[in-house]
């Protein structure tokens, strides 16, 4: 009878033993809760895991994501200094570090991340790794490491450079990017954004195209394209105005407050601008254009003439100079040369057909009539809808 107390205790720790190995680990539980996207839980259950386990890398690197994702960011970048104390050459713990940096607004530390990045390869591993958009709180894409390549680390060294307000530098990662990947909406959208940054706005514009060429619905380049053409936005008037008041405006700035002056009717203003840009900097083309464009504006067509010829000495492969002086010398009652410049324009550029529609104008009011219609016909097949209204009218 003395051994029954005995026997039952040993029943009882043999009929508890398959519960309590049942039991989860804090490190079962935060990854759990990772997998739900409980941010909270997740971090509170790695932190206790880490207390227990200080040298676990991998329990690091959710704890990071925890709590970046959670909006903890100083936190997350305390365990991504933790993980790569443990690792450093853990190649996507730069990158991923360096993105919170970027959300800290720590630039200049984000790009040397990034740059480390570059430098110590992902190695093979199928470790999880959350991608968030720029400017964006969410997750946006679930990834691994070994899907990680170069340009994405150019393409946020390309932000960072925006945000320090070295847009030539922006320009050089982001076209390391797009050399990389040309298929990225985004790569060409940002590019856009430093190029009008620049007051390079043609170009701009056509970035922010090809932006849309690759994402019809794509908000950034969306904004960007309807901001340039509108000659910028509130903020970077303001950085220009400031540059100009303390005198550390450079022609671009001109050149780029005189683009948004004329896109707002103050041509004067404008003129005025495009001078200055012109007199700090003689060899933009640009600034030749944008100031003829504002000659045009106010009918002042001899003036407008010589500045589209001062562009196309500068730049003779630009068929959009050739085309806008042809348009200038046509107002300016300049037929023969203004179907010359079309002309000129449709031989660098023979895919365009609206060039067709403007030599089909120049020919009609010089009394060519069959001409002009051949050459609509031909702007009409390349969908110029007023080269249809222009058929109708003379050739039928």
């Amino acid at each position: 009878m003395k051994s029954a107390p005995l026997i039952l205790f040993f029943l009882a720790l043999i009929h508890s033993l398959p519960v309590q190995a049942q039991q989860p680990s804090p490190l079962d539980v935060g990854i759990y809760a990772f997998e739900k996207e409980e941010w909270e839980k997740a971090a509170k259950a790695f932190a206790e895991w880490l207390r227990a386990h200080p040298n676990d890398a991998q329990a690091f690197w959710f704890k990071a994501q925890a709590e970046e994702f959670g909006n903890h960011l100083e936190a997350a970048l305390t365990d991504y200094n933790s993980l790569l104390t443990l690792e450093p050459e853990n190649g996507e713990a730069y990158f991923a570090r360096g993105r919170v940096r970027y959300q800290l607004k720590q630039y200049d530390e984000a790009l040397d991340d990034f740059e480390d990045f570059l430098l110590n390869p992902t190695g093979e591993t199928n470790r999880i790794l959350f991608k968030i958009a720029p400017g964006d709180q969410g997750v946006s894409e679930v990834t691994t490491a070994q899907s990680f390549t170069p340009d994405l680390a150019y393409f946020h060294m390309g932000l960072c450079a925006i945000e320090l307000k070295n847009y030539e530098l922006a320009l050089s990662y982001l076209d390391l990017a797009i050399q990389e990947n040309p298929r990225k909406a985004d790569y060409f959208a940002e590019q856009g954004r430093a190029l009008s940054r620049l007051g390079e706005n043609m170009a701009a514009i056509d970035a922010y195209q090809r932006a849309l060429d690759l994402d019809p619905n794509h908000k950034i380049a969306k904004q960007g394209l309807a901001a340039t053409q509108n000659g910028g936005d509130a903020i970077l008037i303001e950085e220009l105005n400031e540059l100009i008041a303390n005198g550390s405006a450079n022609y671009q700035t001109y050149k780029q407050r005189g683009f948004y002056r004329m896109n707002h009717q103050d041509m004067p203003g404008a003129l005025e601008d495009f001078s200055e840009s012109i007199r700090k900097n003689d060899e933009d083309p640009e600034s030749y254009f944008y100031r003829a464009w504002a000659y045009k504006n106010l009918r002042r067509f001899d003036q407008a003439e010589e500045d589209y010829s001062a562009a196309i000495a500068l730049e003779p492969q630009n068929p959009n100079y050739f085309l806008a002086r042809g348009q200038a010398r046509y107002q300016n009652g300049k037929a023969e040369e203004a179907l010359a410049d079309f002309t000129l324009a449709s031989s660098i550029d023979p895919e365009d057909p609206n060039l067709h529609y403007h030599k089909g104008i120049a020919l009609h009011r010089m009394g060519k009539a069959q001409e002009a219609c051949q050459e609509w016909v031909l702007a009409a097949e390349g969908g110029v809808g007023a080269a249809l209204e222009a058929i109708k009218k003379v050739c039928q």
